[in-house]
């Protein structure tokens, strides 16, 4: 099974079949999930698959199954977050399943040491579930990043909240430095997941990495990177 391949072809999917996966669908997916590769070992991410009656947020689809994802409030959580669940984003999409993020969708019954950040609905789609590069609405690669590395690439058509892509590459000396962007005063009411984005569009830099035959390390306090661009804030190097 090859996720980096589903990166040029997945779509982000709002119509489900009622019907509920099998139990041992359903299984299959918890099994994918626990061997999913973290992007730093020492932040705890965890999940709760659900039903439809055991969620809340505005404006969710109606798919069978809910993937809500948690963790104690930490730093790198949401970047975390993003780079482990876009995996089963992935995941689900080679298995002809359709799946969505869902910024605002979290469980009923709360968690006593843990929070709530989102969730990803998933289900057989009704509906259309792949695309063509073409039809992918992303800003440029100049508008996202500076200097020559073909895995940006794959991080410029990851997906983010209202296709913002919030976050910005510069490619210097054979590392790839990565930075969110600075929630505006607008955004910052509306929309404060910019850390959550970049985890997932580095999902799809370890991705990319890995079919290049390049090496992937994450490092989030890298001495002397680029000075952040103007409206960002440096989030760590791919070396």
């Amino acid at each position: 099974m090859n996720l980096y391949e589903q990166i040029f072809r997945r779509k982000s999917c709002r119509k489900y079949q009622v019907e509920p996966l099998s139990a041992p669908k359903l299984q299959e997916i918890e099994d994918f999930i626990s061997g999913m590769q973290p992007l730093l070992s020492d932040v705890s991410i965890r999940h709760r698959i659900m039903g439809p009656k055991e969620v809340k947020g505005m404006l969710a689809p109606k798919a069978p199954h809910f993937a809500v994802i948690s963790g104690k409030p930490q730093p790198y959580r949401d970047l975390c977050a993003g780079f482990l669940f876009q995996q089963l984003d992935l995941y689900l999409s080679a298995q002809g399943l359709g799946s969505c993020w869902l910024g605002v969708t979290k469980g009923r019954e709360k968690s006593a040491d843990e929070t709530d950040i989102l969730s990803i609905c998933f289900g057989n789609p009704a509906g259309e579930l792949t695309r063509m590069p073409t039809e992918f609405k992303r800003k440029s690669l100049s508008e996202i990043s500076i200097g020559e590395d073909p895995r940006v690439e794959a991080a410029r058509l990851a997906p983010s909240g209202r296709n913002i892509q919030p976050w910005y590459f510069i490619v210097a000396d054979g590392m790839i430095h990565a930075y969110k962007e600075i929630p505006g005063k607008l955004w910052g009411k509306l929309y404060n997941l910019e850390e959550l984005d970049l985890g997932i569009a580095l999902s799809h830099l370890a991705l990319a990495s890995e079919a290049m035959g390049k090496p992937f390390q994450f490092e989030p306090k890298r001495q002397n990177a680029p000075p952040a661009p103007g409206g960002f804030v440096y989030a760590g190097t791919v070396v």
